[in-house]
C-alpha cells in the first residue's frame, strides 16, 4: 500500500486520480503501533528516512488550542527592553517549510522547461505534520479557520483560502523561511493568505479507547482518511515478549489473545483490546511483574472491570479453593493471586 521512504509516485496519481498527499488518521486500539507505522520504511510512511528539516509532530491533549497549533504574539526580553513578536508553533513551520520547498521546485522546473520533470519524484519536498492523539484536544478550537483549508481541489491544494492572522501573515513574509521565493508565494496563495500545497502531508493517530476525550464532528472526520491498524503479532518482535511472574514466565501474546477475547465478551466493544506493543518489555524480551502489574493490570481493572465488578468481571481467581472475583488492591495484599491468576487465565482449555 505504501511505497518506500513515503516517495509519492505523482504521475501514477495524475493516472488514477488519487491525492499525491496524505491527509491521514491512524486509528485502532492502544498499543498497536500506529506512531511506529508511521516511521516505517517498509510496510509505513518511511517518515524515519525523511529529513528532521521536513517533518515536524506535536501532541494534541486537553489544554492544548489554536496558539500552541499554529503560534501566537508573545514578549520577548532584548537587553532592558520587552519587544513582541509573533512566534510559530508546528504548524506555521510545517506551512512555511511546505510552501518554500514547493515553490523553489517549481521554479526549478520552469527555469528547465520542465525537462527534468520525470527524473524528479517529489519526495524530497515533502512536508509531514504528524499530530499524536489528535482526539485527546479540540480540534475544532486548535484548528480554527484552518479547518477549511483541509479541503483539497484537483490539484491537491486548498479549495478554498483563508485570511491569515495579521501576525502570521506578516511572519510569513518578513521573518519566515519564505521571505526567499515571497514574490512566488503572493503570486500563488495571495498576500496575507493562506492556502495548503499539495506536499503538505497531515498524519495523525488516534487511540480508539479515548475516543470520548473530544468527540470529532463529521466535518472534521470526513476531511481525512481514516486507515485502521489492526492488533497482529504476525513477524513482530512482541510475538517473543514473555512475562516473567515469580520464576514462572507467560507469553504476552497468547495472554493479550485471551484477554481480548474477554474484553469484547465484557464490553461488546474493540475499543478497550490491548495492542501487542501495549508494553514493552524491561530488557530483552522480558516483561517483569512490577511493571506488569502497574501497567497491564491496572488498565484491565480501571479501564474494564472496575465498572463490572462481581458482573462479569474477568478479575477472578481460586481463593482458598474458592474461586471469586478479586480487585486489583488484592493483587497486592495476596503476592500469589497474580500467579494464580495467570494460571488459571492461560490453562489449557479441556
Amino acid at each position: 500500500m505504501f511505497e518506500n521512504n513515503a516517495v509519492i509516485d505523482e504521475q501514477k496519481n495524475k493516472n488514477t486520480g488519487n491525492p499525491s498527499y496524505y491527509q491521514n488518521i491512524l486509528f485502532g486500539a492502544p498499543g498497536t503501533g500506529k506512531s511506529f507505522k508511521i516511521d516505517d520504511p517498509e510496510k509505513g510512511y518511511g517518515l524515519k528516512d525523511v529529513d528532521e528539516s521536513r517533518k515536524f509532530r506535536t501532541t494534541f491533549h486537553p489544554d492544548y488550542d489554536y496558539a500552541q497549533f499554529v503560534g501566537a504574539y508573545k514578549p520577548k526580553k532584548e537587553g532592558e527592553k520587552i519587544t513582541y513578536s509573533f512566534v510559530p508553533q508546528v504548524f506555521a513551520k510545517a506551512y512555511a517549510a511546505a510552501w518554500k520547498l514547493y515553490l523553489q521546485r517549481d521554479s526549478r522546473l520552469r527555469g528547465n522547461d520542465d525537462k527534468n520533470g520525470d527524473n524528479d519524484s517529489g519526495k524530497d519536498i515533502q512536508v509531514y505534520l504528524v499530530i499524536e492523539e489528535i482526539n485527546r484536544g479540540n480540534c475544532a478550537q486548535i484548528f480554527g479557520d484552518i479547518f477549511q483549508l483541509l479541503d483539497r481541489d484537483g490539484d491537491d491544494f486548498s479549495q478554498y483560502s483563508i485570511d491569515a492572522d495579521c501576525d502570521f501573515a506578516t511572519w510569513l513574509k518578513e521573518d519566515s523561511i519564505l521571505k526567499t521565493v515571497w514574490n512566488e508565494y503572493e503570486t500563488k496563495v495571495g498576500d496575507g493568505k493562506l492556502k495548503l500545497p499539495p506536499n503538505l502531508n497531515i498524519l495523525a493517530t488516534m487511540n480508539t479507547s479515548d475516543q470520548s476525550l473530544f468527540p470529532m464532528d463529521s466535518a472534521f472526520k470526513r476531511r481525512f482518511d481514516w486507515e485502521y491498524v489492526p492488533i497482529s503479532f504476525e513477524g513482530k518482535d512482541a510475538a517473543k515478549y514473555q512475562i516473567d511472574i515469580d520464576g514462572s514466565q507467560y507469553s504476552w501474546q497468547k495472554f493479550v489473545e485471551i484477554v481480548n477475547e474477554k474484553i469484547l465478551t465484557l464490553t461488546e466493544s474493540e475499543d478497550k483490546q490491548l495492542g501487542e506493543f501495549f508494553i514493552k518489555p524491561d530488557s530483552g524480551d522480558i516483561i517483569s511483574k512490577d511493571r506488569f502489574l502497574g501497567k497491564v493490570m491496572f488498565y484491565l481493572w480501571n479501564e474494564v472491570c472496575k465498572d463490572e465488578h462481581k458482573n462479569g468481571s474477568f478479575f477472578r481467581a481460586k481463593i482458598n479453593d474458592k474461586e471469586d472475583f478479586f480487585t486489583f488492591q488484592d493483587l497486592y495484599k495476596n503476592k500469589d493471586l497474580l500467579k494464580q491468576f495467570m494460571d488459571e487465565l492461560l490453562a489449557p482449555k479441556t
